[in-house]
């Protein structure tokens, strides 16, 4: 870990109150990394905390400017929508997952090409399954 790194971590640990946030991001990024070293996945996607859609926004959420969980591919060249699409699809049909990153205080997934900014946001609450119970703010 390179020490712009390590200290961009403490900064969001600091700012979050807890590591729980950084913790859950190094794992992903860890699990990405892998999958593309391994040949299962052709994108290499990072996890990142980003600004999140202020429309988007519930009773645990942070500050709208951390709010969002992206996921970054770093890879983009020719980067399809329906590549966007099924990556989301299988993030937001944990429903479990959706609701520790919204508990964690995120509300917005973004799934983005770091280069082209090719993408889309997703609101977090309207996939967490709160049967009609959806959190405002």
């Amino acid at each position: 870990m390179s020490i712009v790194e390590f200290l961009k971590n403490m900064l969001n640990s600091l700012l979050d109150g807890s590591f729980e946030r950084v913790k859950i991001i190094n794992e992903m990024n860890k699990g990405f990394k892998e999958l593309f070293y391994s040949g299962a996945i052709n994108r290499l996607c990072r996890v990142s905390i980003s600004a999140g859609d202020p429309d988007f926004s519930h009773e645990m959420s942070t500050m709208s400017f951390r709010s969002g969980f992206k996921i970054g591919i770093e890879n983009d060249m020719d980067l399809q929508m329906s590549e966007v699409m099924d990556l989301s699809k299988y993030i937001l049909a944990n429903t479990a997952f959706i609701r520790q990153l919204m508990v964690m205080g995120f509300d917005t997934l973004i799934i983005q090409g770091l280069n082209n900014g090719r993408g889309r946001k997703f609101s977090l609450k309207a996939y967490a399954k709160l049967n009609n119970y959806f959190i405002e703010r």
